[in-house]
């Protein structure tokens, strides 16, 4: 089994008292059995109208997974990752820091649109359907450049608004069950064409959302579209959480027709049969 979308100490959003650091994300890795671990902690490019993120202290991670690759040399893979969030906001420090950080796996992904805070950090109970309505329509729009640009290997939870949304009883605006396949299409065939993969992200599962990021039916229509290439990840911010519900998950990609999983080395896509 692989973890290709999880959180050290270097995420801001991790708590101190917490969370792990990569080397004790690697120990519960070989616990757990797992074959390879991705260490993808947020690099976000631009802080929209909120400071949830830190700066991600580079040097520091980079150190860490490089220890982490010896120690675990032959028993666990360890692969060098990121979770790349919103790179069109600002292309030239993107290109800086993908210049001189050689990742082996870049998640694309974004959080918050420009204008908006991050979608975890709205005010709901201050904000018209009208406006959140436009906030949405915005992030498909920001995702669709994201994935024109195409500087990543898989694009994340592609549903992530959803799950506030849904916290805050406004997931009726969006009605992303019914519509999803009109709101994605586009999204989808460009990733396919492009050869990105799509996340299918457990988060939701444990977090009371009650579904993978993205839901079945935008899975199954992913692979009807003629995609192949699938990154499972469970987004574990704490070791407590690392791979949890992935087994699950590729019993479920199973039985919609999928015959493998991929992970990422050097940027290259390997192919797993589930």
């Amino acid at each position: 089994m692989h973890e290709t979308h999880c959180h050290s100490l270097y995420s801001g959003d991790v708590d101190k008292e917490r969370g792990s650091s990569v080397d004790g994300l690697c120990k519960r890795a070989v616990e757990l059995g797992l074959e390879s671990i991705a260490v993808t902690d947020h690099l976000e490019i631009q802080q929209t109208m909120g400071n949830i993120f830190p700066p991600l202290d580079n040097e520091g991670i980079k150190r860490d997974i490089t220890a982490a690759k010896e120690k675990y040399k032959g028993v666990l893979e360890v692969v060098y990752g990121t979770e790349l969030a919103q790179a069109c906001h600002d292309m030239e420090k993107t290109e800086k820091v993908l210049g001189e950080y050689k990742y082996d796996f870049i998640i694309g992904s974004a959080h918050a649109v420009r204008g908006f805070p991050d979608f975890s950090d709205m005010e709901y109970s201050a904000v018209s359907d009208a406006t959140l309505k436009h906030a949405w329509e915005l992030y498909l729009s920001e995702l669709e450049e994201l994935v024109d640009w195409g500087g990543f290997d898989t694009l994340a939870h592609i549903t992530y608004p959803y799950r506030y949304f849904m916290r805050n009883g406004r997931e009726g605006i969006i009605n992303v069950f019914e519509k999803g396949r009109v709101y994605y299409e586009s999204i989808l065939k460009k990733i396919i064409r492009k050869g990105i993969a799509l996340e299918v992200n457990t988060s939701g599962l444990r977090q009371g959302t009650g579904t993978t990021f993205p839901h079945n039916d935008l899975i199954i229509f992913y692979k009807e579209l003629g995609g192949k290439m699938l990154t499972v990840g469970s987004d574990a911010h704490y070791a407590c959480d690392l791979a949890k519900d992935i087994a699950p998950t590729c019993d479920a990609l199973k039985s919609f027709g999928f015959s493998s999983v991929v992970t990422f080395r050097e940027r290259k896509p390997v192919f797993h049969r589930l």
